[in-house]
């Protein structure tokens, strides 16, 4: 008797319909970029990074080195020195460390470090692209593009240029200006920042 109630119990639970329910819509965040991302290029073979930023990296900063086949290795910033402009504008910098992990010794193509990006220590990676997100003619401007999840498509691009005093891009710059954007997903790159160093020579 109980075991014709049991196969009851199944029989009605195979051949019943879908239960109405509630449809749930889970948003996915867009892509976010936090902090003040930044990069130095770097000299693989002793450590040392070239950087030209409003905020300088800081002393404990560590460097994410990447080359166009993958990460590198990190650095970790011992010294931090301003490098004189002729107008002491300190936005150029000189950096020193020590290598905290991976291996430097075999670079391809271009080398940078990423200061204060979330950075996919597997995927990581510089990419060409083929065009600038500023809109500006093609060869105008000096891009360093990341690729952080191995996409093929830029998360992060750097672009340097010259500019006038308005911080458009010039022949006759009087300075360099520089602009960060960021992926946010469907929408595109969006310019997360924007900052422009006055030529003292």
């Amino acid at each position: 008797m109980r075991l014709g109630f049991v196969l009851t119990l199944i029989s009605a639970s195979a051949f019943a319909g879908p239960r109405a329910g509630k449809v749930v819509r889970i948003e996915r965040k867009a892509n976010a970029v936090t902090g003040q991302p930044r990069y130095c290029t770097v000299s693989p073979m002793d450590n040392i990074g070239y950087c030209i930023t409003a905020k300088p990296p800081e002393v404990g900063d560590r460097l994410t080195v990447i080359d166009s086949q993958r990460v590198l290795g990190t650095i970790r910033i011992t010294q931090v020195t301003a490098l004189a402009d002729g107008c002491t504008q300190n936005t150029s910098w000189m950096t020193q460390g020590t290598l905290d992990s991976g291996d430097l010794s075999n670079p391809n193509g271009a080398v940078i470090g990423l200061v204060d990006v979330p950075v996919d220590l597997r995927s990581a990676k510089l990419i060409n692209v083929d065009k600038s997100p500023s809109g500006h003619a093609w060869g105008t401007d000096t891009i360093y593009a990341v690729d952080n999840n191995n996409d093929g498509a830029a998360d992060l691009e750097f672009v340097q240029y010259g500019c006038d005093d308005a911080g458009n891009v010039s022949s006759n710059p009087t300075g360099m200006c520089g602009e960060v954007w960021a992926s946010r997903g469907n929408r595109g790159l969006e310019r997360i920042r924007t900052e422009r160093v006055h030529t003292c020579y």
